[in-house]
């Protein structure tokens, strides 16, 4: 496989500018100063931490570069082909239709939150489940339409699927959450890119006009009518500065260290669990004990990845994702993994830059993985029950 088919790389590269050197760019030309939140920004910057800063982040680019074109060394190596067993467009809609009036149900108990922005306090649990929902149907999506042989009904299915991905993307964007709606956007674009339904050409331009639609909204969701370009330049930036926050208190306030023991990552898994299971369940999950401040909310990767596993650690554990996401893309030859390819690349330019680890394992691991697996063996299960008994009968 060719380099240029490893979307993974550029999409991890632009996330590596937007949330990393954008903002220190920012901060050195004291961009934006007076605009909401920016005080936060200048309040603690500390020019010393720039030579160290820069040296580790690009140690960290070129691990995880290392990492991701490793396994073309291999990729001649050519896997014995296998049966495949695929869920067709039928049982799709059974497994989907009833997260489907999940969401629905869901939605409407909190109707009072909706379409209100950030000028109201929303209920993270409500993002989260639509959030949730909005990735599972991304898969089924994606997998239905990776078939190779489309089966009666299909086009329906594709139709609802794609109606119910955009009635939860539009909740989302009446929250304010943008970054939720950009995973089945990217998703579906390395789908398109990737079976060349889609041109450069058109993906440019519709990819402006996209952008635009969404730094309006940004503007919206403040409560500010003013849609000036300095305001769309400013919200364009204001998402990786505020992370960025999180990431240049921790180089001021800490000695950080070469190896630490991943605790947090480690416990973070305890995040599967169904919260009607363990309600308390982030009570369980032990906190980063590395010191940074996050005025704002969101933490960016290095505090994840650094408080975790220390700055050699950090290396390894980028070279490893490297390594995983390629070896996926390369030697991962059936539907199942083709689907997971494409929602992880979903994950990479803004999710993994901005949220804490808990929720990017539970992406990474059960909401694209374990998750569908499980349907997927369960639908097997039930559909060799049949055969069987109908050989018997027979």
């Amino acid at each position: 496989m060719r380099t240029f088919k490893l979307f993974h790389i550029y999409l991890f590269i632009f996330g590596f500018l937007y949330y990393l050197i954008l903002p220190l760019l920012v901060v050195i030309v004291e961009g934006f100063d007076g605009y909401p939140g920016m005080q936060h920004l200048y309040k603690n910057f500390n020019s010393e931490i720039v030579f160290p800063y820069t040296t580790w982040v690009t140690i960290f680019l070129l691990s995880f570069l290392a990492g991701s074109l490793l396994p073309l060394k291999y990729s001649s190596i050519k896997l014995k082909a296998k049966t495949e067993w695929v869920i067709g467009a039928r049982d799709i809609a059974l497994i989907s239709i009833p997260f489907f009036l999940i969401g629905q149900y869901t939605i409407i108990s909190n109707s009072n939150n909706l379409f209100k922005g950030y000028q109201v306090d929303y209920d993270t649990d409500f993002m989260g489940s639509i959030a949730t929902l909005n990735t599972f149907f991304l898969f089924f999506l994606l997998y239905n339409k990776g078939k190779e042989q489309k089966d009666s009904g299909s086009r329906f299915i594709e139709l609802y699927l794609i109606l119910s991905i955009l009635e939860f993307s539009v909740v989302l964007l009446g929250l304010g959450s943008r970054m939720y709606i950009m995973v089945p956007l990217i998703s579906y674009i390395i789908y398109l890119i990737d079976h060349q339904k889609i041109s450069f050409k058109k993906l440019f331009f519709r990819g402006i006009l996209i952008i635009l639609f969404l730094l309006g909204v940004g503007i919206w969701r403040l409560g500010d009518t003013n849609f000036s370009i300095d305001a769309l330049l400013y919200i364009g930036v204001a998402e990786p500065v505020f992370t960025w926050i999180s990431a240049e208190s921790m180089f001021s306030m800490n000695n950080l260290p070469l190896l630490a023991f991943p605790s947090n990552f480690l416990t973070s898994f305890i995040n599967f669990i169904p919260t009607i299971l363990l309600p308390d369940k982030t009570d369980y999950i032990t906190q980063l004990t590395i010191l940074y401040d996050s005025p704002l909310g969101a933490t960016n990767i290095l505090v994840s990845l650094i408080g975790n596993f220390g700055l050699l650690g950090s290396c390894f554990a980028l070279f490893c994702l490297g390594f995983l996401l390629s070896f996926i893309r390369i030697q991962g030859t059936s539907l199942f993994l083709k689907t997971y390819y494409y929602c992880l690349c979903g994950i990479l330019p803004f999710q993994l830059f901005r949220d804490n680890i808990s929720i990017v394992n539970k992406m990474l691991f059960y909401n694209f993985l374990i998750f569908p697996f499980i349907f997927l063996l369960i639908e097997k299960f039930i559909a060799n029950k049949y055969l069987q008994k109908d050989e018997s009968n027979s």
